[in-house]
């Protein structure tokens, strides 16, 4: 499964957790089948495509952010990508809350 997380930092596990989600510098995707990831430059940055759509066609199946924005999150919806709330804390501390089942999912009020 992929499971991408949107960071400012680089390019580590122990990054922590972009605050925005749109505006993130990059974007972690872990792949936990491989126990691997790969770091991908935010393409809304550079005017190239809409994160959601990017996500969506790198196969990601779970995004864990913090919030949404509403065309995000309707985006995602169509993708069928779950979006799970971020937890504060590096990457590898939502993933290890993710494999545990302990982040629950997005709600109204997380969009915005």
């Amino acid at each position: 499964m992929k499971i991408a997380v949107a960071t400012d930092g680089k390019g580590r596990l122990t990054d922590l957790v972009a605050l925005h989600f749109g505006r993130a510098k990059s974007f972690l995707i872990y792949d936990s089948e491989k126990g691997n990831f790969n770091i991908y430059p935010n393409p809304e940055l550079s005017g190239k495509e809409l994160p959601p759509d990017f996500l969506a066609r790198e196969k990601v199946e779970v995004v864990i952010v913090f919030s949404l924005g509403p065309m995000a999150y309707e985006k995602f919806e169509k993708y069928q990508i779950r979006m799970l709330k971020a937890a504060k804390g590096t990457i590898r501390e939502n993933l290890q809350k993710f494999e545990g089942s302990k982040l629950r999912a997005l709600n109204k009020e997380d969009i915005f």
